[in-house]
């Protein structure tokens, strides 16, 4: 019949639409990498031995709260504020949409470490918007303009964020704008702390993935061979193994939960050794003439 026709139809259709969006999805991975960098004085901001970069915008956020001591920061994360040294100037430098093999002055920044570049983290989707939205004082700029918005942002005290609307066509006006940004933040930190936040959207390839991937087996290759180690026994830089569920299964713990088993067990020892002592003193307690417990104990036996 017709209905029939038509339902099977729009089947096709939305079978077809759903193919093609998970074509799409497997050759476009969007992520969005956060670079923490300090220049001027160094220590505001400290590196940790967690190999794993990923967190979410939760996670981002208490890193910014920590690092003005207004609240905690998650456990985990690749980057750690210092507890006595604070920075003068913190602000947040948002980029979406970009191609790291065009850029080679923000690709060094977002794939490399050293320098001025503490860490990095990154967040699945593109979230640099986001991001920026969530510190309260965002301004908007074009490449052009966001070297200029920057310098009137890093007049507030408190943290601040730039989002920059690249256009397409502007790839070599972008790195060039970022190159000045950088040699401005050098300028300005003088003998403080200033950190920035470099939030980047950036979407890969699948062929883009695969070189990076063959770069890095070819990199670590002989690492590889020595320590004897797989890659099926490790998962997002933890040691495990991926069980049938998909889930990442961990028969070690790490030394956060090992520290934190130590400090609660010796905690609940010490807890339960001092019950038992104020006990035992209780119940030692010498009877005095002196004392209110001898003269109860006196009444009871002339009763």
């Amino acid at each position: 019949t017709d209905k029939e026709r038509k339902l099977r139809r729009e089947m096709l259709t939305m079978r077809t639409t759903i193919c093609m969006a998970g074509l799409m999805a497997s050759l476009v991975n969007a992520s969005t990498t956060i670079a923490v960098l300090e220049f001027g004085r160094k220590g505001s901001v400290h590196r940790t031995t967690s190999n794993s970069r990923r967190t979410s915008v939760a996670g981002v956020q208490s890193l910014w709260r920590a690092m003005s001591n207004e609240g905690p920061q998650h456990a985990g994360m690749t980057v750690v504020p210092d507890l006595f040294q604070k920075p003068k100037h913190s602000i947040v430098v948002g980029i979406p949409g970009v191609n790291l093999d065009s850029l080679p002055t923000l690709s060094k920044l977002i794939m490399n470490e050293g320098s001025n570049v503490i860490g990095h983290m990154n967040v699945v989707g593109t979230k640099s918007g986001a991001l920026c939205a969530k510190t309260g004082n965002s301004l908007s700029a074009t490449t052009e303009t966001m070297v200029e918005r920057v310098k009137s942002q890093m007049l507030s005290n408190k943290l601040s964020s730039v989002y920059i609307e690249t256009e397409v066509g502007e790839v070599a006006l972008t790195d060039a704008k970022v190159k000045e940004l950088i040699k401005f933040f050098e300028n300005y930190a003088g003998e403080s702390s200033v950190v920035v936040y470099l939030v980047v959207d950036k979407e890969e390839s699948l062929t883009h993935r695969n070189l990076m991937s063959r770069r890095l087996e070819d990199a670590d290759g002989d690492g590889d061979e020595e320590d004897g180690n797989d890659d099926d026994g490790n998962c997002e830089g933890v040691v495990g193994y991926i069980n049938e569920n998909g889930e990442c299964y961990r028969p070690f713990e790490n030394i956060f939960e090992i520290q934190y088993f130590n400090v609660v067990l010796g905690t609940s020892l010490g807890l339960v050794l001092l019950v038992f002592y104020a006990l035992w003193l209780t119940v030692n307690m010498p009877l005095m003439p002196d004392t209110l417990l001898f003269g109860e104990s006196v009444k009871v036996l002339g009763d």
